[in-house]
């Protein structure tokens, strides 16, 4: 009798894994965050209301120009920046779309707090308590972006928010 696989298992990146949990841990305002084999990054959230035209229009102009200071202050040649606002029934849909080579935490901070500001998203129940773990998770965050710089993904990892939880799964 001959056993054979049926399917190549491999094991997910860990780093990847760790990111996408710890991302969508701290920032509570994220949906969803997803990392292609292209490597790009995906950064997706929902405005529980319908943006006017003129709402949309002022938050990609924000966003975009935003970006644009940062990467020209950090020196920063990007390959992949777009921003992408969609109405769907009773929600905006914002997705920022990025490379990784580029895509930093500081730029990750930076579009969570315009998003916050221009949008108040953010719940206050959904505000995390800034203690020590907090802080190491920030500094986590940051080593598992360089990893991936370093050791890039092959395989598209998607992490979400669902009923309270978060859940990260290579698609």
């Amino acid at each position: 009798m001959q056993i054979t696989k049926t399917k190549d298992e491999k094991k997910p990146n860990m780093d990847c894994v760790n990111l996408l949990t710890s991302v969508l841990i701290y920032y509570p305002e994220i949906s969803k965050i997803s990392i292609e084999p292209d490597e790009k990054i995906y950064i997706n959230y929902i405005i529980q209301k319908i943006l006017t035209d003129e709402e949309i229009e002022k938050t990609r102009t924000l966003l975009e120009e935003c970006l644009k200071s940062y990467h020209y202050l950090e020196k920063t040649q990007v390959e992949c920046d777009e921003v992408k606002i969609n109405i769907e029934e009773k929600a905006t849909f914002i997705t920022i779309k990025r490379d990784m080579k580029t895509f930093s935490h500081g730029e990750l901070r930076l579009i969570n707090t315009l998003i916050n500001e221009e949008l108040l998203i953010m719940d206050t129940d959904k505000i995390p308590m800034i203690d020590s773990t907090m802080l190491a998770q920030m500094d986590l965050i940051d080593t598992m972006f360089a990893s991936l710089k370093i050791n890039p993904e092959v395989e598209k990892m998607i992490g979400i928010r669902q009923a309270g939880r978060v859940i990260v799964f290579n698609k």
